[in-house]
């Protein structure tokens, strides 16, 4: 199992980075020390997101930062990625396992504890456990989860726990006091103009 060496991981979405490139936008996250990127360009041609994951995985290879892009797991092979982020429904780690080999990361998001049992029990090296708070992005997955249920899935679960859905800075110390290992977060990276100062901030709730 290859090791997950960040605690901060940073989910794409370009429509909520106000019109900047989002090549930009990551550029200056990466300056300022983001660990992790997970590429989630759902509606992108197959052209277009191999062009861009070519371009993003560029800036990461030089700052060190691992790219993980979502489902794709022919654009992890073809550009040599560091791993591939399933959905819930999507194949099964195992499945994906035997594909791309040991030495690639494979993390799985989760909406509920049986969610988590079953990527525990295949081949996935984390977990995205969510929403656990209340967001607008994530309210088609139902409601929040909250902190006691995430508590307990971090308590039986033998792997690393990411919490999704609603994380701010402020609450980075009440998710890692309930367990989770680190956060993956969209919005409230994305949306500041300032994202460097953000990833700055987020890193060091982390820290503490």
């Amino acid at each position: 199992m290859p090791p997950i060496d960040f605690r901060l991981l940073l989910v794409t979405d370009r429509h909520q980075i106000h019109g900047r490139s989002l090549l930009t936008v990551l550029s200056h996250a990466i300056q300022a020390g983001v660990q992790a990127i997970q590429l989630r360009e759902r509606d992108l041609s197959t052209g277009e997101l191999l062009s861009l994951a070519g371009d993003i995985q560029a800036m990461a290879k030089s700052g060190g930062v691992s790219l993980i892009i979502n489902d794709r797991v022919d654009l992890a092979m073809a550009l040599g990625l560091d791993g591939v982020h399933l959905r819930a429904d999507s194949l099964s780690a195992r499945s994906v396992r035997r594909i791309i080999g040991p030495r690639r990361l494979i993390g799985v998001s989760t909406h509920s504890a049986e969610d988590v049992r079953h990527a525990t029990q295949g081949c996935a090296d984390y977990a995205v456990l969510g929403p656990i708070f209340d967001t607008s992005s994530k309210r088609s997955f139902g409601p929040p989860l909250g902190l006691d249920l995430l508590a307990d899935v971090c308590r039986r679960s033998p792997i690393p726990i990411f919490a999704i859905g609603g994380i701010t800075c402020e609450r980075v110390r009440e998710v890692r006091q309930a367990g989770a290992y680190g956060v993956a977060v969209i919005g409230a990276l994305l949306t500041r103009h300032d994202i460097g100062t953000a990833v700055g901030e987020f890193t060091r709730a982390l820290e503490t």
